[in-house]
């Protein structure tokens, strides 16, 4: 189970010249950070997995594009003309440009009395606050976009552990088909819940999953079953319903890059990092040093009928 988010992990004690020295760096900065979201990833990346280019400063896409215009086919004599078919007309829709940014100011002070830890503590704040806030602005547009509902069979939370079981496996499979069955090459990746929707019901589906070392749920790893991976999030809204959804359709992340001094890309120290957070610090007069952080993307959710709500499940 991946679960969102992840504690970071800290750093080892460092004497009060070498918190400077890596105060001072903008690239050593930047590979902390993206050690941090190693840990304290993205839903919004995980969900919307496209990557789209801002072009002067918007997006364009079209929502849902037609793989068929719904002419029928039509029995040609010899020789015979084919009938001519038109494509349909999709309307492009454009999203403008956000750039999300936090910052924070560390003092001499503090660096001399407490070495890294005001760094480490600074930096994790950052983290997760733009981690939290653009996931919540994601998760939302997903939420609003996403109208499909099919009604559970059954409570997902009370009565028997394998009748439980039952309504589960049942409502994600129904979900899984009503995605599959709009013919638009679209194929369920994902269950995400909160952490106290899986909470409940992890119990019910143990029986599904392996009982030797391999199992997910003894390792915190990533469990599928039924053939998507089980997702959950403390940032997701209250009243969130469990949501089936194909991840790699859903939508995706639009980017503007910036041509800004003195800011350092996560991806340009760290090649695995793919979350376009850029770091930047500057020396201020107050005997303070600060460190800010920027995201210059927008969510984009290009296919809504690519997601499942789940009604009714008393979670």
């Amino acid at each position: 189970m991946i679960n969102y988010p992840v504690p970071g992990s800290t750093l080892a004690n460092t004497t009060v010249a070498q918190a400077q020295a890596f105060l001072k760096s903008p690239t050593l900065l930047a590979q902390r950070l993206a050690e941090i979201l190693s840990d304290h990833n993205f839903l919004a990346h995980y969900l919307l997995r496209g990557q789209y280019r801002m072009v002067g400063g918007a997006v364009a896409y079209v929502p849902d594009e037609s793989t068929s215009s719904g002419a029928k086919a039509e029995t040609v004599a010899p020789g015979g003309e084919y009938p001519l078919t038109s494509l349909p007309v999709d309307t492009a829709v454009l999203v403008a440009a956000l750039k999300k940014g936090l910052a924070t100011e560390i003092a001499d002070e503090t660096v001399g009395r407490l070495q890294m830890d005001p760094v480490e503590r600074g930096l994790q704040m950052l983290a997760y606050d733009l981690v939290s806030q653009f996931d919540e602005a994601a998760i939302s547009a997903i939420r609003s976009a996403v109208a499909q509902v099919i009604a559970a069979s059954g409570s997902w939370a009370t009565g028997e552990l394998a009748d439980r079981s039952i309504q589960i496996v049942t409502d994600v499979e129904v979900a899984k088909a009503t995605i599959k069955g709009q013919k638009k090459g679209y194929r369920a990746t994902s269950v995400v819940l909160t952490d106290l929707q899986w909470a409940a019901v992890a119990p019910a589906l143990l029986p599904l999953l392996p009982r030797e070392s391999g199992n997910p749920i003894l390792s915190g790893g990533f469990p599928n079953i039924l053939g998507v991976d089980w997702v959950s999030s403390s940032d997701l809204p209250a009243g969130w319903v469990p949501l089936v959804t194909d991840a790699d359709n859903l939508g995706g992340i639009g980017h503007e890059d910036i041509p800004s001094e003195g800011y350092v890309s996560l991806s340009s120290v760290a090649a695995e990092n793919r979350s376009n957070v850029e770091v930047k610090r500057s020396r201020q007069e107050n005997d303070s040093t600060r460190v800010q952080v920027r995201k210059a993307d927008v969510p984009v959710v290009r296919n809504p009928n690519a997601g499942v709500k789940i009604n009714g499940t008393g979670i």
